[in-house]
């Protein structure tokens, strides 16, 4: 999912004038043409895509890796980010042509007039608790139920985003009152040394740094995401509505080898085990126990509902979206 101290709307709301003109952000070398449409064979295109060092990003180094991209003369470059708050004004700015983000960071910026197209599924939570790959922690020796956090310190990768949608839904269903709850930021692959040193008493974290730090003794307290709803969609890949117009071509090309990816990736787990490995710095070992993302190039319209209307609920989006722009992908 954040470059430190990095607030969305903040940002947001700072950069938009100025980056709106630059939305292209289309290749020099081989620009598309104006109506987007494809002439004759595919130009070959070099994208750059906001990613994050989690598992969840497994579809898109696969689909390079097994050639899926190349198939479509696109190559890919990932841009790492800390968080997919981070993710949204590269992609604005024309720095990414794409971008990897949770659906709460695009929402956020849709909701504030920015013009920013979701392209293509990302990631799904699980259809069940117990098939969870996220988890809220506590340290090893820390509290053990959810409502022993009330007054307490708890970690999101990013504030006032889907984390903490879900994590405050998880709380408030064990009848903790939120209010009286600390949030505070802690990246994801930070997780597991933050928990070590107590410096929270709950962190929220997605694979691998749940199973790497349950290995250390963590203790798992909720599912957010998956109690939130089943086979939520966490994650999607956007671009600009400008890019997406100049480049209408590129972009059909791009989902079209992201939703291969996508079904790849859900049929060959041990593919999925192999290639976290090369992105994230996780071992073969941990690779090979932990908890698998769900896949999926389709998107549930009635968790998507509920998820807008969580996070309208916490305060964490403001204004109005269509949930159809984030079910329907691509229309």
């Amino acid at each position: 999912m954040p470059l430190k101290g990095m607030r969305l709307v903040a940002t947001l709301a700072a950069t938009a004038a100025l980056t709106v003109a630059a939305c292209g952000g289309s290749d020099e070398e081989t620009p598309a043409s104006p109506s987007g449409a494809s002439t004759g064979e595919s130009k070959p295109v070099t994208l750059k895509v906001g990613v994050l060092p989690i598992g969840d990003l497994a579809p898109l180094y696969l689909g390079m890796d097994q050639g899926f991209f190349k198939e479509e003369n696109l190559t890919i470059e990932p841009a790492v980010a800390e968080g997919g708050a981070a993710v949204v004004p590269a992609v604005m700015s024309g720095d990414n042509q794409i971008g990897f983000s949770n659906v709460t960071s695009i929402m956020n910026a849709v909701a504030q007039n920015l013009p920013l197209k979701p392209i293509a599924a990302g990631v799904n939570g699980a259809a069940t608790e117990e098939e969870a790959w996220d988890a809220l922690l506590a340290p090893k020796g820390g509290v053990t139920d959810l409502k022993q956090l009330e007054g307490k310190k708890v970690s999101v990768n990013t504030l006032k985003n889907l984390p903490e949608v879900a994590v405050r839904n998880s709380l408030e269903k064990a009848g903790v009152d939120v209010s009286k709850v600390e949030f505070v930021e802690i990246p994801f692959p930070d997780v597991p040394a933050a928990l070590e040193a107590k410096r929270v008493d709950a962190a929220f974290a997605v694979e691998p740094f749940v199973g790497a730090s349950v290995a250390a003794g963590a203790t798992k307290l909720a599912e957010p995401f998956e109690e939130l709803a089943p086979n939520l969609t966490i994650a999607e890949y956007f671009t600009t509505e400008q890019y997406a117009s100049e480049n209408a071509d590129v972009v059909e090309r791009f989902t079209r080898a992201m939703n291969k990816s996508l079904d790849f990736a859900q049929s060959n787990p041990d593919e999925v085990r192999r290639i976290i490995t090369t992105y994230t710095k996780t071992p073969q070992e941990a690779a090979d126990k932990m908890a698998l993302p769900t896949w999926s190039a389709e998107v549930n319209g009635d968790a998507m509902a509920t998820l807008v209307e969580a996070s309208k609920k916490y305060g964490v989006l403001k204004g109005d979206v269509d949930v159809d722009r984030f079910v329907n992908l691509g229309s």
